[in-house]
């Protein structure tokens, strides 16, 4: 994925985080986005955070001003750049 959305959600706001999920899943069914994690913040009781990975720059842009647009304030939205990294696969690795 070439981007990710991070948006904090404050606690009572059951109705934003059920509409950005909603906008996900319908990215999803077009192969636009996936749902990488939704999480509750330890340090900040009730707070959910919610990531969501786009193969296009455009299209995580557009998201993250959406969300904004619905409620979130731009504190709330963080847009970052995924960095490709060399992983090994343990198989190969086993069994050269």
């Amino acid at each position: 994925m070439e981007a990710l959305v991070l948006c904090e959600i404050a606690v009572g706001r059951e109705d934003l985080r059920e509409a950005l999920l909603a906008r996900v899943g319908r990215l999803g069914l077009g192969g636009r986005a996936k749902l990488s994690f939704v999480a509750r913040d330890r340090n900040a009781p009730g707070n959910v955070l919610l990531a969501v990975g786009f193969p296009a720059w455009a299209t995580a842009e557009l998201f993250a001003a959406e969300a904004i647009g619905d409620g979130l304030v731009p504190a709330e939205v963080r847009l970052l750049a995924v960095e490709p990294t060399w992983q090994a696969e343990p198989l190969p690795l086993m069994f050269p």
